[in-house]
């Protein structure tokens, strides 16, 4: 029923018309009776936002053609060449490409990564791209490289003054002058490839820490903590994280790939997510499989 706006309602009630005033008199009763129900949305319902222009059908159709005609010729880049520059430029289905790239990255290392997680960090993701960065840029796009450094340090033991009384490092801690700590410290290139480990002490006269060798010596009061496992599972800890950071800079890497082929006409949504060489936890074990099994936290 359509609406009578009440003025001009007014205005045809004084007219000279009387069955065209009863008529509007009627329909204003109706309104008043009945009045309109606004449906309201409820909050979980949700709103999708293409980011797509629509085109005509024939547009289309023509679009259609120029695409198959071009990939008939094997055309690498068949679609239209245009510029990107911020996330507004992709379609939705090149979003969801970025978001799968952001989500492959995050399992590697995170064993309680989600998609909720991934959600969380996409927006800034999609500005690290277009950071400095459009797909014109005609600069080459240098692949990252592994290189990192990392170290991790505990507290070993005890250098024993009285080796033949003290059968423990308690008895060394006990006694006030066995003060002198062992530390165990491991540390791991990837580039060079090198793990090392190493003993030392902080020389009591000079007050500078000295590398020695343990073996033989039997005036070493071990902790009786499990320090060999703390050690192992630092450097670990820090190798996964190099890792990560590493593969964040992959993954900027691997969608500006594809931005770039986008801009300039590819459909191709390139590689397998899981096949864009991220590092995962695995790789770190790999790496200290001298210093035996042990779990990154």
């Amino acid at each position: 029923m359509a609406r009578i706006n009440p003025s001009r309602a007014a205005r045809i009630a004084n007219s000279s018309h009387p069955s065209r005033a009863r008529s509007v008199q009627h329909q204003l009763q109706l309104q008043h009776q009945h009045p309109p129900i606004k449906r309201q949305r409820d909050s979980s319902s949700p709103i999708y936002v293409s980011s797509v222009s629509r085109v005509s059908a024939e547009d289309a159709r023509d679009a259609r053609k120029r695409l198959f005609d071009a990939l008939e010729k094997g055309d690498r880049y068949p679609g239209m060449r245009r510029c990107i520059s911020c996330a507004d430029g992709l379609s939705e289905v090149q979003l969801g490409r970025c978001f799968e790239i952001l989500h492959a990255c995050g399992r590697a290392t995170d064993l309680n990564a989600t998609l909720e997680k991934t959600r969380q960090s996409v927006d800034g993701f999609l500005e690290a791209i277009f950071n400095q960065w459009t797909s014109d840029h005609t600069g080459d796009l240098l692949q990252p490289e592994l290189e990192f450094l990392v170290e991790a340090e505990v507290v070993a033991g005890r250098i024993c003054l009285t080796p033949d009384k003290h059968s423990d490092v308690s008895s060394c801690c006990n006694s006030g002058v066995c003060n002198v700590d062992v530390s165990a410290a491991a540390s791991y290139s990837c580039n060079p490839a090198m793990l090392k480990l190493e003993f030392s002490m902080v020389d009591p006269f000079t007050g500078r820490p000295e590398t020695f060798c343990p073996i033989g010596r039997g005036d070493i009061r071990w902790a009786a903590t499990d320090w060999e496992r703390n050690l192992k599972q630092t450097l670990l800890s820090k190798m996964v994280s190099q890792l990560h950071k590493f593969n964040k800079h992959l993954a900027i890497w691997q969608a500006r790939k594809l931005v770039a082929a986008w801009g300039r006409g590819s459909v191709s949504m390139g590689a397998e997510a899981g096949d864009m060489g991220f590092l995962g936890r695995d790789m770190a074990n790999v790496a200290i499989l001298g210093f035996g099994a042990v779990d990154a936290e």
